[in-house]
């Protein structure tokens, strides 16, 4: 008998949409942990898995999963027998493989009984998505182990073509999403919803160069479901951002340092090739500072007009903290997918009259010399519900990217969300990363400088000297600020005044400590009293668990999450605003 040639599979009690589903992940296993599949293992492996985690989740919400695992009489089972034959015939079938692919295997025994070590992750963090424990569980029941502790025994790949490979995969990934037609249309957006958070959380944990190559790789040449009711490429984002956080592992390895004096006034495509990247000297002139921050406004440079971020760099303490501002610039710099909404960085530029450093960045659209504006000072007139609703979505989004490649902010209020001409909310840009840095225990926080108009919006570990290093945790305390000004429609400082009042030039730290419970509190006169008359229940739910950091049931009761992902505050922010339409 063949090496994936299918043991007899005896009904029995369960459905034959099931035997035919476990089929499939016999195949899955036996193709992703088969050994020996050349020097593009990461990458073709990475591709079978996702494939893998498709398939299982839509057997969950077809009902195959759960107990008695017959299929959802909802859905059509002649035409789901047909389509999950198929595909577990292309997963078994070693002589289409071999005459069709031109993938071969070396001749090794199958056996249902056969004891093997549990299955590693040899495609790459991508195939924890799956435990091992639900694939056991899987074959066990449709008798094709007979030992849970088990999984079937390893294959050795004799032949790989790449191109034929990534036409196999394309064969498969058609069977899966044809699969996924089959269900309503809620509930394939549930399912974009779900694998793109566990996809977010497989870039978040993925700390390994050959790692996040091969899931950028995959996700930008892999959809998750064409002709699904989501609009655009979801998977899109997640490649830029598993692309920053590989580009980023670059930082530690790479040697040299940045010159203390500018050199050249040429640019320099910006990698994480510390000894490539050189400080700007040409002047930036004519520099106009938006309203109410000095430190950043727009200037002109080399004749072109550029967003600039100043910051201000002691000669003392110049060489302790230059490498993190080369290693910002550069990041800053790397191509992000839209969906970021950051600008991108064209260099850095020492100000040493000034004992400063400016970022600079190019302009978004056309480059009129006319001063952006900035959310806190925008708070006039009366857009829509809708309109607010978007703009917190996609401010949420944002973070939660850079929080996904790798990276905290640690400065976010309204001052640093942009408006650029003509100033649409529909169009916010993240700005005001001068203190952001990997999120990393290894990393020393900056501390920004002591200022109540800006500290109203920090959590209150994040005062003073702080106790504890910076966390994600604190950047969407902050995020949560920002929600709560977008409901209200009004400045923090404004919300805030019944217990701090910001006029005074020496402000307490126990002072500003009781603005968090302040904002938490939903009586009469507290910060979010009003916030669900205004934006609706989920969207002041949503703003409480950024301010609170706890997840309310109203999130996860009766909601079908991936397994082995539980999701996090950012995931469900963006989930949850997703679903708000007004």
């Amino acid at each position: 008998m063949d090496p994936l040639s299918v043991a007899g599979l005896g009904l029995g009690a369960l459905s034959l949409a099931f035997q035919l589903f476990a089929g499939c992940i016999k195949g899955f296993v036996l193709l992703s942990t088969a050994q020996h599949i050349g020097k593009d293992s990461s990458t073709l492996v990475c591709m079978l898995n996702l494939q893998e985690i498709q398939l299982t989740e839509w057997a969950r919400r077809a009902c195959l999963l759960s107990v008695p695992h017959e299929l959802d009489r909802r859905l059509n089972g002649a035409i789901v027998q047909a389509v999950l034959k198929e595909l577990e015939s292309l997963l078994l079938d070693t002589e289409k493989l071999k005459s069709r692919y031109n993938l071969g295997f070396q001749a090794a025994s199958f056996s249902a009984t056969a004891s093997c070590p549990p299955v590693s992750p040899s495609g790459g963090i991508l195939d924890l998505a799956i435990s091992d424990e639900t694939r056991r569980d899987v074959l066990f029941k449709a008798r094709l182990i007979q030992n849970r502790n088990t999984l079937p025994q390893r294959l050795r790949w004799a032949t790989v073509d790449k191109s034929k490979f990534e036409e196999y995969v394309d064969q498969i990934r058609m069977f899966v999403q044809e699969l996924w037609r089959l269900l309503d249309p809620l509930r394939q957006d549930e399912m974009v919803t779900g694998l793109q958070q566990v996809l977010s959380h497989v870039v978040g944990m993925s700390h390994k160069l050959e790692e996040l190559n091969a899931l950028k790789d995959t996700l930008e040449n892999s959809s998750i479901i064409s002709g699904s009711s989501s609009s655009g490429s979801p998977n899109a984002p997640l490649a830029s951002a598993a692309a920053i956080k590989a580009f980023t592992l670059g930082f530690g390895d790479a040697a040299g340092h940045v010159p203390s004096a500018a050199v050249s006034s040429h640019i320099p495509q910006l990698r994480p090739d510390k000894t490539a990247f050189q400080l700007i000297s040409t002047e930036i002139r004519e520099f106009t500072a938006i309203q109410g921050n000095p430190d950043m406004g727009i200037a002109k440079y080399e004749e072109t007009v550029v967003f600039v971020e100043r910051k201000g760099l002691p000669v003392h303490s110049r060489s302790k903290i230059m490498g993190r501002v080369q290693d910002l610039a550069i990041l800053l710099g790397a191509p992000k997918h839209p969906e970021f909404r950051a600008l991108r960085c064209k260099g850095i530029a020492l100000e040493t009259s000034a004992s400063r450093i400016a970022y600079v960045f190019e302009m978004p659209g056309s480059s009129t010399f006319q001063p952006p504006v900035s959310l806190k000072t925008y708070f006039k007139g009366n857009p829509s519900v809708t309109d607010r609703l978007k703009l917190a979505l996609r401010i949420t989004q944002s973070v939660r990217y850079f929080h996904m490649a790798g990276w905290l902010h640690k400065n976010l209020r309204s001052e640093n969300i942009i408006l650029f001409s003509p100033f649409s909310l529909a169009h916010p840009t993240l700005a005001g990363f001068t203190f952001s840095r990997q999120d990393s225990p290894s990393q020393i926080s900056e501390q920004p400088s002591a200022d109540p108009q800006r500290d109203i919006y920090r959590h209150p570990d994040a005062m003073g000297e702080p106790a504890e290093s910076f966390s994600v945790a604190k950047d969407v305390y902050a995020l949560g600020t920002i929600l709560l000004e977008i409901g209200e429609w009004r400045s923090l400082k404004y919300l805030v005044e019944q217990v701090v009042d910001l006029r005074k030039s020496d402000i307490a730290l126990v002072q500003l400590a009781k603005i968090q419970p302040f904002l938490l509190d939903e009586n009469a006169k507290g910060g979010l009293a009003t916030l669900r008359f205004r934006m609706g229940d989920i969207y002041a739910a949503v703003t409480k668990m950024m301010l609170t950091g706890e997840i309310p049931r109203i999130f996860t009761l009766g909601k079908e999450e991936v397994q082995g992902f539980a999701p996090n505050v950012l995931d469900i922010a963006v989930r949850e605003l997703g679903r708000c339409i007004v």
